[in-house]
């Protein structure tokens, strides 16, 4: 999808969760020539701001965190608050939140050339930073405009 697209399905959805779908090409080693993508499919929210999450406002509070800072100096809002876009080469990113419900998990797939197979089937062959395993959850996240396949209630 491009950025106008995901802005026309969710304006009217602005807060609320919705399922997006996304996928995107993994890193991998120069040892491998084949295609390695994931798929992830995760309900978020969108057009809400960061500064005003319950949680942003309580880690404050509690000198957990510091005061919300600025977009990085690479980034711009092209439609806030729904899409950012790289200063310097134009990318545009969808800027999503976590849904707010805890049983709300993520669904990842991956796929070698197109065929799916599992993560520690791949994970030799991509570099280790293509995989999160902290169990951190994030507060917020950009995903590629171009990479989100799909945007359903």
């Amino acid at each position: 999808m491009n950025a106008e697209q995901i802005v026309d399905s969710l304006k009217h959805r602005k807060g609320r969760h919705v399922a997006i779908t996304w996928r995107r090409s993994l890193k991998t080693l120069k040892t491998c020539q084949d295609v390695i993508e994931k798929q992830t499919t995760a309900h978020v929210r969108a057009g809400i701001d960061y500064a005003n999450l319950a949680s942003v406002k309580e880690g404050i509070a509690t000198g957990e965190r510091d005061e919300v800072q600025p977009l990085p100096t690479w980034q711009e809002w092209a439609q806030p608050p729904f899409i950012l876009r790289h200063k310097s080469n134009g990318t545009e990113y969808v800027r999503l939140y976590p849904a707010s419900f805890g049983n709300l998990v993520p669904v990842v797939a991956y796929f070698r050339n197109g065929v799916a197979t599992t993560k520690e089937a791949v994970r030799a062959d991509c570099y280790a930073s293509e995989f999160d395993d902290s169990g951190d959850g994030k507060t917020v996240f950009n995903v590629k405009a171009a990479s989100v396949l799909s945007i359903a209630d």
